[in-house]
């Protein structure tokens, strides 16, 4: 067990970048392409019965259709991380001096296990689910606290143990 006096020590992550994006997970909309894929059987029904208007217009229908799922299908950026703070998608920069109460707070509702993330921003409770986003919640979590680390040490690079600094030798 560690001595609560003692002062905790940050190791920096090398791997992680200076700034990172969090994204969308893409959304399921499969009703959309289902609407899509109908609309272009029946443009081909009322185009083969000479309907020439109403093929039409189910082209028209189908394409919008397939359209708007595309343009859903894609991951969104909604959060990016940097040493100097954390910015929402649609929101101004914060700095990491201004975020409090950071934390990743479970919830169990009705055997449904959730995970949000929750900070305290200008006297505004922010709260994110973290099912929307592409990332896992200890990959979250593991990022926020080098973030935070940076921010508040500097970014340190700690060499392994096995690797010694050369000796000069006075011979």
């Amino acid at each position: 067990m560690t001595d609560p006096n003692e002062l905790s020590v940050f190791e920096d992550d090398p791997d992680i970048p200076e700034l990172t994006t969090i994204f969308t997970k893409a959304q399921d909309r499969y009703m959309l392409l289902v609407g899509a894929l109908g609309a272009l059987l029946y443009m081909v029904y009322f185009l083969n019965q000479a309907e020439l208007w109403s093929g039409l217009c189910m082209l028209t229908l189908s394409s919008y259709l397939g359209w708007i799922y595309v343009k859903h299908n894609k991951p969104q950026p909604k959060i990016i991380l940097s040493q100097e703070g954390i910015q929402l998608l649609g929101q101004p920069f914060v700095s990491w001096a201004l975020v409090h109460g950071l934390h990743i707070k479970p919830e169990v509702k009705k055997n449904v296990y959730t995970e949000n993330l929750i900070f305290v921003n200008n006297g505004r409770i922010q709260e994110i689910p973290i099912s929307q986003l592409d990332i896992s919640s200890w990959r979250l979590e593991h990022l926020l606290e080098i973030y935070q680390g940076r921010f508040r040490y500097g970014s340190v690079t700690i060499l392994p143990d096995d690797e010694e600094k050369p000796q000069l030798s006075l011979e």
